[in-house]
């Protein structure tokens, strides 16, 4: 069996399993075999535009080699152009920010010394703060046991002062009665 009869028959059986006549089915295989008989090639031809093809590529890819080139030319140019200027500008930034950021460091250390100065300062105000509250409070300690001692000495006082007046009512009583 030749491979076009197997196609034939391929297809005949495709149709028929798609659910197409007999009838039809057959009409259709006819006209498509016979279609591809009428655009079938000679390998002649075949092998004639083949060459046609490859001789196309060829002076394609000679033509598209010598473009790349060229063009590889122009843009290493201008790449080597533009990573110049770029380098030079990435100096320039980079000489500025060094300027910029030894000047912040100037200004932070003259800042760490001017709020060291202070906070030493504080630190001694604040030293001498805590030794005058400390002898507040001693005073405070001696102004309570004083005031304690008042207290004690009051009572005394008063005990004394009631037993001198019980005297002299005693007293007076006795030289009013004799």
């Amino acid at each position: 069996m030749t491979l076009a009869m197997m196609n034939t028959h391929k297809a005949f059986k495709a149709l028929q399993l798609a659910g197409v006549s007999d009838q039809q089915a057959e009409a259709m295989v006819e006209i498509f075999t016979e279609m591809q008989q009428d655009n079938a090639l000679s390998r002649a031809d075949l092998m004639k535009a083949g060459e046609g093809i490859t001789g196309s590529i060829k002076e394609l890819d000679v033509r598209l080699t010598g473009d790349i080139r060229e063009l590889d030319i122009r843009h290493t140019g201008a790449i080597k152009e533009l990573d110049k200027r770029l380098s030079g500008a990435i100096k320039e930034l980079d000489d500025r920010l060094s300027a910029a950021i030894r000047e912040l460091e100037v200004r932070l250390t003259n800042l760490d010394v001017r709020l060291s100065s202070e906070i030493k300062a504080v630190d001694v105000r604040l030293t001498r703060v805590e030794a005058r509250l400390d002898r507040i409070e001693k005073d405070i300690e001696v102004i309570k046991a004083d005031v304690s001692a008042l207290k004690t000495d009051m009572r005394w006082i008063k005990r004394l002062l009631m037993v001198m007046t019980t005297t002299m009512v005693i007293a007076a009583i006795k030289y009013i009665i004799s």
